[in-house]
């Protein structure tokens, strides 16, 4: 079989540039990883102004989940108004959407942004280092 110089040419593809070299760096020389989002807590306010804004929110719709679990327990199960169960039923009713109304407003003011913040960067490094533990031991 004989070849034709001139093919052999037109398709000659030259090599590309060399692959970069990878640095491995050890483990006391990593960098210092700082979180991508950052929150600062400026308050311009008080606790107790907190606890006041917190009592307007959520005491009135709290006392009406109460009356309404009520009205339900009168009506729809034939409880005494004026019994125990009835205060019980209007009580943890009462309880309840006061509780839920707390832990979302623990959850959503600034120390309680702050604090699931740091709880998940402590779970990123958690995973990150367990995957780095695990290349470690892989390449010895």
């Amino acid at each position: 079989m004989r070849r034709n110089h001139n093919t052999q040419l037109e398709n000659f593809v030259p090599p590309g540039p060399p692959p970069p070299r990878m640095e491995i760096i050890q483990p006391g020389d990593l960098p210092s990883m700082l979180p991508v989002a950052q929150t600062s807590v400026e308050l311009r306010t008080n606790y107790v102004d907190r606890s006041k804004g917190f009592q307007i929110a959520t005491l009135p719709i709290s006392i009406a989940f109460g009356v309404g679990a009520l009205v339900v327990a009168v009506v729809g199960y034939s409880v005494p108004v004026l019994s125990l169960g009835a205060l019980a039923v209007f009580w943890l009713a009462f309880l309840g959407w006061w509780l839920l109304g707390w832990a979302i407003h623990h959850l959503a003011s600034p120390d309680g942004v702050a604090l699931l913040q740091a709880l998940l960067m402590y779970r990123v490094v958690r995973h990150e280092q367990r995957e780095r533990i695990k290349r470690y031991r892989h390449y010895e």
